[in-house]
């Protein structure tokens, strides 16, 4: 580490250089290796990206494995092979032996069987078996997001054992230590003693005497859409993690929370549009082809049996082609007032504050918005569309299509979401498509359906 790395293509004066050809930032002169090494990990992790597979390569060479692997703790899981694909198995056990054990299993956990293998035999026992025991855990549960770093304190110690017990570990990695965990021999929990509580305590006092018996608590194989419920619900920073038998194996803390929710509100705006939920910007383009091509196919599906109803009433636009006009009208206005109210029951699902028997109350408030939307909408629709052709009759059948079609879409942005989740099936995922089609549908049988009831009095 004692030379110079620069940025730069071709020649480099002598000095060994990085060959990527893209090395130099425009505007900003060359930069030198020791340049990254100052960077903040999430800063690098952007720049390690913005590289093609050769700088890339050669810069994961060069940087000290402590800077690689906090800048790759800091990349989504999605980016972990793009980055470190090209790395040996020796050289990402050195990376990952710096890694806390939590990042670090995410990072094998998205390697192949084979690969990870090979890396964690490349690593110390201890090392090792404490990765291999988070990898157990799913990834969306709150054993595969918990941190294995925490402080315990032993039931039956005094204030003063307790301190001396945190100050004998100050060296040990513990990022956070606001809450700490009493446990009995068997390391079941039996309290929890905020930092503060512990140093302001008299010396000779016991910590079970101090400690919060009644610890809100996560259980390993909890979805981590509850872990963020109950975070989002009590306001913690952290919540233990205890195993089918009471240990405590973790803790979540709120950061990774904050992490998880977003990750989860990314997932369902995606899904409501079509989207695989774990696309970015940076995604292979083949990939993200592969993802969006099966939705369309269904969009087009859905899309050719709004054009079967169209066509069931293909003679009555013939004797009256203003129709055509105000079709989109109708079915438009009714899918934009279905998906505020389908956004409003899958952003509550997704938080958890629909409770048993919210349902009926959303349906009847939502279906109520319905009426009234349609009503006001369906009078200034029915005018113009009145004076436009001077035919009040004209005006009626567009009012009535789109009190009914405001009405429907109301029922399905509440139903819809409701039924799919009956049927263990993401809401978000279908609720957009199967919405669109229904107002769609319901929109133009409605405004053509009656248009040729009354065609006697329209022509």
């Amino acid at each position: 580490m004692d030379e110079w790395f620069v940025w730069r293509a071709g020649s480099c004066d002598n000095r060994r250089c990085l060959v990527a050809g893209k090395m130099e930032e425009k505007n900003k002169g060359p930069l030198f290796i020791d340049e990254y090494v100052k960077l903040h990990p999430a800063d690098l992790a952007d720049r390690l990206l913005r590289l093609d597979a050769a700088a890339r390569a050669e810069l994961l060479k060069n940087l000290p494995s402590g800077v690689t692997a906090a800048a790759v703790a800091e990349l989504d899981e999605e980016h972990y092979q793009l980055v470190t694909g090209a790395l040996s198995a020796e050289h990402l056990a050195d990376i990952v032996e710096e890694m806390p054990h939590d990042h670090a299993a995410d990072l094998l956990g998205e390697m192949g069987e084979e690969r990870r293998e090979k890396v964690l035999s490349a690593l110390d026992k201890e090392d090792s078996a404490p990765i291999e025991e988070l990898l157990k855990y799913p990834e969306d549960t709150a054993g595969g997001i918990m941190d294995d770093r925490f402080f315990t304190l032993p039931s039956g110690s005094s204030v003063a054992q307790c301190l001396e017990e945190i100050r004998s570990k100050a060296d040990e990695r513990k990022e956070d230590i606001s809450y700490l965990y009493v446990v009995d021999t068997g390391e079941r929990l039996v309290g929890v003693v905020p930092l503060r509580e512990l140093v302001f305590s008299k010396p000779s006092q016991m910590v079970d005497d101090i400690m919060l018996r009644d610890v809100k608590i996560l259980r390993v194989d909890d979805d981590q859409e509850e872990v963020a419920n109950q975070f989002e619900h009590y306001g913690y920073l952290g919540l233990p993690v205890l195993d089918a038998g009471g240990r405590m194996v973790g803790i979540v803390k709120a950061t990774d929370v904050i992490e998880i929710a977003h990750d989860e509100a990314t997932e369902d705006m995606q899904l409501m549009v079509g989207l695989s939920g774990e696309e970015r910007s940076s995604t292979p383009w083949r990939t993200s082809l592969r993802r969006r091509l099966p939705w369309l196919y269904v969009n087009l599906a859905t899309a050719f049996l709004a054009a079967f109803v169209v066509g069931m009433f293909e003679d009555t636009i013939k004797q009256m082609t203003a129709l055509a006009v105000f079709l989109p009208i109708v079915a438009g206005q009714g899918g934009n007032a279905g998906m505020q109210t389908l956004t409003v029951i899958i952003r509550d699902m997704a938080l958890g504050e629909l409770e048993p028997g919210d349902g009926r109350r959303a349906l009847f408030k939502e279906v109520l918005l319905g009426l009234i939307h349609g009503i006001a909408i369906g009078i200034v629709v029915g005018l113009i569309a009145w004076v436009w052709k001077g035919k009040p009759v004209f005006g009626l059948v567009a009012g009535l299509a789109m009190v009914l079609n405001q009405m429907a879409a109301a029922l399905s942005g509440v139903l819809i979401p409701f039924s799919l989740k009956m049927l263990k099936i993401d809401p978000a995922m279908a609720s957009s498509i199967i919405l669109t089609t229904v107002t769609d549908v319901a929109g133009f049988f409605f405004f053509l359906g009656m248009a040729a009831l009354a065609m006697q009095w329209l022509v």
